[in-house]
């Protein structure tokens, strides 16, 4: 059972305003995360979140999925001149320090409230993320699952996977596998790439034919009741190119060097260290694009991170994050291995098991 009180609570010790706003619309300012964190309502709608109660308003269209997901808010009806209506509603409760996360309001609806002069604004980066960077029982066990419904679904495509087939037909096949095991929906738009697209940290799986030689790379995820699991496997067709299981090796170093390393008290930096070292002493640091590590939850990419600007000072027990080491080669191919964790009080909690140990060739 979530305690939505608690989290509201948590929310507004934190901002120094008589209120604070989250805005999840259609167009304007989709902030899903902060929605569904503070009430478990998927839709579209906005909050003024005070200590006392949430103020919540959701469309005509939607008021009904918004009360039937979160019976324990009373729901009103909300204007369609959305950012019109957000003013008059600010006006009528006659708040004077409105809180606004500046990542998750756009420019439009700031501008509008700036404009209407009713208030004064309290503008803070991410308020409800920073609440979300620990997570609790109830939260972890649902990206256990989603991690658990992602490495059934990898299994069973594995099974099946021929030289022929293409980067698109397997990545449907694995979205099926996990819908069929409960997932509302894949976590994110699942990558999988063949051969020379595996360089590719990104690539948008295709018609490109899976061809006997090629490494193929799955960077995939389910969702499961609103959370969501991240993990990359990189098998191969048949028995792949030398240069491609040696990397192999040295990336499944660098993954369990970093994984070795997340504990309560270190900084995003350090663990991101201990797997660059790995990859930089093999002569491939050029070939490692991107940091070890980001968070995950109800968003695929939240805080704590481990490398660049966003980095983590500290981990700390209920944090869940990634371990993700990878070397690209252009023209060539790329190997990656990504597995989820939880900081715990002695060290992490691995949350992925799917084995990793040496390049799986199958087909």
């Amino acid at each position: 059972m979530i305690d939505y009180a608690a989290r509201q609570a948590r929310l507004m010790r934190s901002v120094p305003a008589d209120c604070f706003l989250v805005v999840h619309l259609e167009t304007t300012d989709p902030d899903y995360a902060s929605m569904f964190y503070l009430t478990g309502y998927h839709g579209y709608g906005v909050l003024i979140v005070t200590p006392e109660t949430i103020h919540a308003y959701a469309s005509r269209t939607n008021i009904g999925m918004a009360s039937a997901e979160a019976p324990h808010l009373e729901w009103r009806i909300l204007d369609w001149d959305y950012q019109k209506a957000i003013v008059e509603l600010l006006k009528q409760h006659g708040f004077r320090r409105v809180g606004l996360a500046s990542r998750r309001v756009g420019w439009s609806t700031g501008r509008a409230l700036e404009a209407a002069r009713v208030c004064d604004l309290v503008v803070d980066e991410d308020p409800v993320g920073r609440v979300r960077l620990i997570k609790d029982v109830e939260e972890i066990a649902r990206i256990r699952r989603a991690t658990e419904i992602t490495e059934d679904a990898l299994e069973e495509t594995l099974g099946v996977v021929r030289s022929g087939m293409t980067e698109g037909e397997i990545a449907w096949r694995l979205e099926r596998g996990m819908r069929d095991r409960g997932a509302e929906a894949v976590g994110f738009d699942l990558i999988v790439s063949a051969g020379a697209n595996s360089a590719l940290p990104h690539h948008i799986p295709a018609d490109q034919k899976v061809r006997s030689g090629d490494v193929l790379l799955f960077d995939i995820g389910a969702r499961y009741k609103g959370y969501l699991s991240d993990i990359t496997r990189t098998v191969s067709i048949g028995r792949a190119p030398e240069t491609l299981r040696h990397v192999y090796d040295i990336v499944l170093e660098a993954n369990l060097a970093g994984l070795a390393a997340f504990a309560p008290g270190v900084s995003g930096p350090t663990v991101d260290a201990a797997a660059r070292d790995v990859i930089e002493r093999a002569g491939y640091g050029k070939h490692y694009t991107h940091g070890l590590s980001h968070g995950v939850g109800i968003e695929i990419h939240e805080a704590p991170a481990s490398s660049g600007t966003a980095a983590v000072a500290a981990y700390a027990p209920g944090m869940v994050c990634t371990a993700e080491p990878g070397i690209y080669v252009d023209g060539l191919g790329g190997i990656r291995i990504e597995d989820m964790l939880a900081i715990t009080g002695a060290g992490c909690e691995v949350l992925s098991h799917f084995p990793k140990d040496r390049l799986l060739e199958i087909g």
